[in-house]
């Protein structure tokens, strides 16, 4: 039986020595900045400097001792990882169990030719397996060995692999094909051009997320300065008229943010789907390479921002079981598409997600307009009216209300559903619209479920659940007519008979 032993990389000690350190830096710049330390009492200054020395000097004996004792073996049939200080761990994964080899390069990694790599089996929520340091030849090898039904074999798959990747490289934004139609040596390309980079970071809606971060690192701030009182300082520097251009301002720093954000992470994004999984390339500072075994895809989400309705856009979202559960970097099938691009990246891409042209949309009932329109501005009314007894500037929520119902019509108007033999497509908007793709043998659970107001209207809510992360994903469209709702329930049943 062959097999193939190896260690990390040296420096894998400076990353877990450095790993250390990250954590211990915000405990150490508080306890130096505290009143406690500057009054001088307690503890004098000296003895915080040199638990401080002794705790960095710590953090490197153990990266050092880590990266000794961390050892792996690739044999034919599984790969054995060994780690551990002072309690010896020994992980053992059968090849056949590994679903995708992701690699990593932040930036200390590509000053040193270094990649980390995390194996992820089937069902795993989160790797069972990380390389935190490897050369790029290793880790080429390391991968190669590890893909399903391959065996160790040397250097020169590690190379062979490398090299394809590099061949036949398209123009941004064209797709390629290679080697005929033989599924073996397929292999198809796209890549974000550099246009469509910087639009979706303009118009993302990941904004919300940064004005949350952003809030909560203010509200820090008397936190970590207490004798500054930094907002009462802001509030006798500004003059009242000013307040309303400093939250604009935060906004604005917020929107900025968010866009840099998308374009470090999105950068030279690639996809690239290989015999019968998909390669997602991307990233600026931080480059990742994550693999996704098109098996492992239960629905596609097809979404688009209001703004990018205006100009026939839309991001491309896969749903897969039992991976992507942290922080969903797989998620993303395309960040930014045409809209009349998106049928022919599907049929290349996932064909098993294809649409055919002639399904037909079904819109939703008028009656389920009033489902729509009345509760949100009805509840917003009277939460408003009942306020405005403490503050009349409560009253203001009043006049909300029309573009709440506004918002809620163009709900109504987004929603609808298809189906056409094995394939479900629901049509439903929050903030964005999305279009969910759902294959019949995707589906895990159907529901159907009637309010007080859908009952009087015979209207419904179905729930789709699909495989997804630890809970799964749910998709939900209200407004469907009973019957029908029914209907695409008894749809599912009668596939679980068969």
């Amino acid at each position: 039986m062959k097999t193939s032993e190896g260690r990390l990389h040296p420096f894998a000690a400076v990353f877990v020595s450095l790993q250390i350190v990250k954590g211990l830096i915000v405990p150490l710049i508080v306890i130096f900045l505290s009143k406690h330390s500057r009054s001088g009492s307690g503890t004098p200054l000296y003895f915080q400097v040199g638990w401080s020395l002794a705790a960095l000097v710590g953090s490197i004996v153990w990266g050092f001792v880590s990266w000794r004792r961390f050892r792996y073996e690739v044999s034919e049939e599984q790969l054995k990882v060994t780690q551990g200080v002072f309690v010896q761990k020994k992980t053992f994964i059968p090849l056949e169990r590994i679903q995708s080899v992701d690699m990593t390069e932040g930036v200390l990694h590509r000053l040193f030719g270094l990649v980390r790599v995390e194996v992820q089996t089937a069902g795993g929520q989160k790797p069972e397996a990380v390389f935190s340091a490897l050369a790029r030849g290793d880790a080429a090898r390391l991968r190669n060995m590890l893909e399903p039904g391959k065996a160790p074999q040397g250097q020169g798959q590690g190379q062979g692999q490398g090299q394809g990747q590099g061949q036949g490289q398209p123009e941004p934004g064209v797709l390629s094909a290679g080697s005929g139609s033989d599924p073996s040596k397929l292999r198809l390309t796209y890549k974000l051009p550099v246009g469509s980079l910087f639009v979706a970071a303009l118009t993302t809606g990941g904004f919300g997320v940064s004005v949350s971060l952003l809030a909560a690192a203010m509200g820090k701030l008397d936190e970590l300065f207490p004798d500054f009182h930094v907002y009462r300082y802001l509030w006798n520097a500004l003059d009242a008229a000013m307040i309303p251009l400093f939250a604009l301002g935060i906004l604005l720093v917020a929107w900025m943010i968010s866009a840099i954000a998308s374009v470090l992470k999105f950068a030279n994004f690639t996809i690239t789907r290989k015999e019968n999984k998909l390669l997602l390339t991307r990233g600026l500072l931080e480059r990742r390479q994550v693999t996704v075994p098109l098996r492992r895809i239960q629905a596609i989400r097809i979404v688009e921002e209001p703004l990018w309705q205006l100009f026939g856009y839309s991001a491309l979202y896969a749903e897969t079981v039992g991976y992507g559960a942290q922080k969903g970097e797989n998620a993303h099938l395309f960040p930014l598409l045409r809209n009349r691009e998106i049928g022919e990246f599907v049929k290349r891409m996932t064909p098993q997600f294809e649409v055919p042209a002639s399904l037909k949309h079904h819109a939703l009932p008028r009656r389920a307009l009033w489902g729509y329109a009345l509760p949100a501005p009805l509840v917003l009314a009277l939460a408003a009216a009942a306020a405005g007894l403490i503050t009349p500037w409560a009253y203001v929520g009043l006049l909300l209300c029309p573009l709440v119902m506004i918002w809620q019509w163009w709900r109504y108007r987004s929603g609808g559903w298809s189906r056409e033999g094995r394939m479900l497509v629901l049509r439903f908007r929050r903030l964005a619209k999305t279009t969910a793709v759902i294959p019949l043998s995707r589906v895990q659970s159907v529901s159907v479920e009637i309010g007080p107001l859908q009952r009087r209207l015979g209207l419904s809510t179905l729930q789709i659940a699909v495989a997804s992360g630890r809970r799964g994903a749910f998709f939900r469209l209200a407004g469907l007519p009973e019957q029908e709702a029914r209907e695409l329930a008894r749809w599912y049943m009668d596939r679980n008979k068969r």
